[in-house]
């Protein structure tokens, strides 16, 4: 399976991606205040789309509930604030540790589900989580809660919120290196090829499944809370049934199973609103497009589109 940055990955294109970070960092701690915003936006977007590929992209598992884990990493940060008074840093350490287990849980249906069956179940916890939270007054309820201000305007803000995003994306990146080049990445490609040779082949199907979705919920859990605190606020709205499929096109229309694909479509997650604010169903659109595109003309993504291309270009060069 391809992975953007392959599993026999050269030296030469590693110092790339770290050079292109380094110039990412220095950009975002000179750059001003929205711009910055935008770019720390991209980040968390990235992480919460890295956890989704473990899943999706390594394991082939069709979640369409991972918005569910943000919105548990971003009322878990809130509560843990605002009622019980937590550093920012163990607030979301905390809700991280509750998605987790939460992760666990909804990966249990896909030790039997497959496919569509399974994609309908995690979308509906999506769903039900967001009810849920609109619907209790210890979450602020329809209107959400504002966060301890006292907490989050001290210095988590501006240049030290964009550096720890940054840092986070990185670190979300090395963790799903990691897992693809490690046994439990070869045994959920082994497994999302066909689960009835991985077992032959002494694979614990059960253990690896819920692993993913235990390390997806985590990742994505700490990327809500970071969004909780860029935004000051969490309300349900947020987290709603959209941003799973948000999500889910960002690591399609970016390739899923490539490492740097989950930050390519979350390129366009965030850039797409941006760009199309006086015309909200435009950007719905172009989603639509994209996706479309990337369904029909190219498996591999947005990425593997552009490998592809730039590969022609050297054989004719």
């Amino acid at each position: 399976m391809s992975s953007g940055l392959t599993l026999n990955q050269t030296p030469a294109r590693v110092r790339w991606v770290l050079v292109s970070f380094a110039l990412l960092l220095v950009a975002g701690m000179f750059a001003g205040e929205y711009p910055r915003y935008v770019l720390t936006l991209w980040m968390i977007y990235s992480l919460s789309a890295i956890g989704l590929n473990i899943v999706l992209g390594f394991g082939r598992i069709y979640s369409l509930g991972h918005g569910g884990f943000m919105l548990v990493g971003a009322y878990g940060t809130a509560v843990a604030l605002n009622h019980f008074h937590f550093p920012v840093p163990v607030a979301i350490a905390a809700a991280g540790a509750l998605a987790t287990v939460v992760g666990v849980a909804v990966g249990l249906p896909a030790i039997r589900l497959k496919h569509f069956s399974l994609a309908i179940v995690t979308f509906a916890f999506g769903i039900t989580l967001f009810q849920l939270v609109k619907s209790t007054s210890y979450t602020g309820g329809p209107q959400g809660m504002f966060l301890d201000v006292a907490q989050v305007q001290g210095i988590w803000k501006g240049r030290l919120l964009w550096l720890v995003a940054l840092l986070l994306c990185v670190t979300g990146l090395g963790i799903s290196y990691s897992v693809m080049i490690s046994r439990t990445g070869r045994a959920l490609r082994m497994i999302a090829t066909n689960e009835t040779v991985a077992r032959s082949f002494g694979i614990r199907v059960t253990f690896h499944k819920l692993a993913a979705f235990g390390l997806a919920a985590l990742l994505g859990s700490v990327a809500g809370g970071m969004h909780a605190l860029i935004t000051g606020i969490v309300a349900p709205e947020t987290f709603g049934p959209d941003l799973s499929i948000l999500i889910f096109a960002a690591v399609m229309i970016g390739g899923q199973g490539r490492l740097l694909g989950p930050l390519l479509g979350a390129a366009f997650v965030v850039a797409i609103p941006e760009l199309t604010q006086d015309a909200r169903a435009l950007a719905q659109i172009i989603y639509a497009v994209l996706f479309l595109i990337v369904v029909t003309l190219s498996p591999q993504g947005l990425l593997g589109m552009i490998e592809a291309a730039w590969k022609k270009l050297k054989a004719m060069a």
